[in-house]
């Protein structure tokens, strides 16, 4: 995550269950269902399969993704007509280092 995001943008999309709780299952992505395309630990975790785990519509899923990799708290990776996320785990460590520093 780059230091020109204002930490309080990282926080407010923090703020939501849900994308929270993406951003955690996403450590692992063996939590999400099946993918038919993709190795979830190399590419990352398919939308559809995101959206089949957290039981959400698939715009409301594609909205909460496009959250996270706002902030740069995920990765997108696109093949074709799939999109594949993963956390990005050093811009998560910077945030927490921000945090600790910020407060």
């Amino acid at each position: 995550m780059s230091e020109e995001v204002p930490l309080l943008r990282v926080l407010e999309v923090l703020a939501n269950a849900q994308r929270l709780e993406i951003l955690r299952k996403l450590k692992t992505p063996g939590s999400f269902p099946p993918q038919d395309e993709g190795d979830p630990l190399v590419d990352g975790v398919c939308v559809s399969s995101i959206q089949a785990g957290q039981g959400l519509a698939f715009s409301t899923t594609s909205k909460y993704l496009a959250d996270l990799a706002s902030v740069g708290l995920v990765i997108v990776k696109r093949s074709g007509r799939w999109s594949y996320y993963r956390r990005d785990e050093r811009a998560i460590a910077s945030m927490v280092k921000r945090m600790g520093s910020g407060l």
